[in-house]
């Protein structure tokens, strides 16, 4: 039995704690908001401490010797959070969103002797790890496409989505250059005046997709690839909407006045968003189609629905971070410095443990060959 710290009792972070709590080990959840850790750590049945994540020396002193650190914070926090947990010499599985260089994290890692792994998540995350697991299979990757979309249950506009994580992260999806490879070389697209189009996702439906940045360390991972491109989606109509909210300067991190107050307009927009009263579930697609160098290639498709009390998102997202870092735990993932998920899937047995663990849990991740050159869009 291993000692686990698990860093952000959100909906992600309490999804791996129970994942990890469920296998035997000692888990505890560490979180600066007391009274909702304490609410949380009461319905899971887990032990919890409060500390300030950002505080290395108070992490130590809230969970004190443990055998792994789980950490599910906000992307604005977490590379400062890591740059500290880093030295207290222990392994980390991290599942935030953060746009700094993660191989500084490595650099400390390795000196130290331990691995960071990051990026395990669903996208990034699962998404690089399908495409590792394709690499293995096919000798090589020329081509990948990524699409995935946390989506309402069915159609539900204008959005059509649930807002169900990190709403700065939604709102930069739409404002952050989306970065590809096209014929060999980097290129970058506005999102919302990018290619777009749309996908026929069995189960599903027909849903719009338009380029995100998601591809992360696959970038470095397969910089020789000929095609390398992430797409968001969500169901039909949902772009031309966004693209109107753009167009009144909404997604501008800009003061507007409002009567006598002055706010932001992206805040106001997040406020918007947060506060949408959303009967419906989610569901989470995730399509990952891989081109071999020999001409063979491979289509993943997950679709995630929730349960009662938990988000698909949190399910799926907090799952494959818990089974990343029961892989840790139980020796299955080598090596010392930052483990990109995409590593993770050219280990065959890491990788076949997570996807079984997936489909057991009612996550399943169905494969299908391909043929033909991906097209590119």
């Amino acid at each position: 039995m291993a000692k686990v710290a698990v860093i952000g009792a959100g909906g992600v972070g309490s999804v791996a704690a129970t994942v990890i709590k469920n296998e035997g080990h000692d888990v505890i959840l560490v979180d600066r908001a007391r009274e909702q850790l304490a609410r949380t750590s009461e319905r899971l049945k887990i032990r919890y401490a409060t500390a300030d994540a950002t505080s290395p020396e108070d992490v130590k002193k809230a969970v004190g010797d443990v055998d792994l650190l789980v950490t599910a914070l906000p992307g604005s926090i977490a590379y400062k959070a890591l740059q500290g947990l880093v030295g207290l010499g222990v392994n980390i599985v991290d599942v935030s969103f953060f746009p700094e260089d993660p191989e500084e994290l490595g650099k400390a890692a390795s000196k130290a002797g331990t691995m960071v792994v990051v990026d395990a998540g669903v996208a990034p995350g699962l998404s690089n790890m399908l495409v590792g697991i394709a690499d293995r299979k096919l000798g090589g990757v020329s081509q990948a496409r990524i699409y995935v979309g946390g989506i309402s249950e069915r159609p539900d506009p204008p959005l059509g989505l649930v807002p169900s994580w990190s709403i700065s992260d939604l709102i930069d999806e739409y404002r952050r250059p989306a970065r590809a490879v096209v014929d060999g070389k980097l290129v970058s697209f506005d999102p919302l005046s990018g290619p777009t189009g749309t996908i026929y996702v069995p189960g599903v439906g027909e849903l719009e997709y338009f380029p995100t940045d998601g591809l992360r360390t696959l970038l470095r991972s397969y910089s020789g690839a000929s095609f390398l491109a992430e797409y968001t989606l969500r169901w039909p109509g949902h772009v031309n909407f966004v693209r109107g909210l753009k167009k009144l300067g909404l997604f501008e991190h800009r003061p507007i006045h409002v009567g006598e107050y002055e706010v932001m307009a992206d805040e106001v927009l997040a406020s918007l968003i947060w506060s949408m009263r959303v009967s419906l579930k989610d569901i989470v697609v995730l399509v990952v189609e891989v081109r071999g160098k020999a001409g063979e290639g491979i289509r993943f498709t997950q679709v995630t629905r929730a349960e009662e009390g938990v988000t698909a998102m949190s399910k799926v997202t907090g799952s494959v971070l818990g089974f990343s870092a029961l892989a840790v735990l139980e020796g299955k993932v080598k090596g010392t410095g930052v483990i990109y998920p995409e590593a993770i899937g050219q280990m065959e047995e890491a990788s076949g443990d997570i996807m079984t663990r997936l489909a057991v849990n009612g996550m399943p991740v169905e494969e299908e060959p391909i043929a033909g050159e991906l097209e590119v869009h």
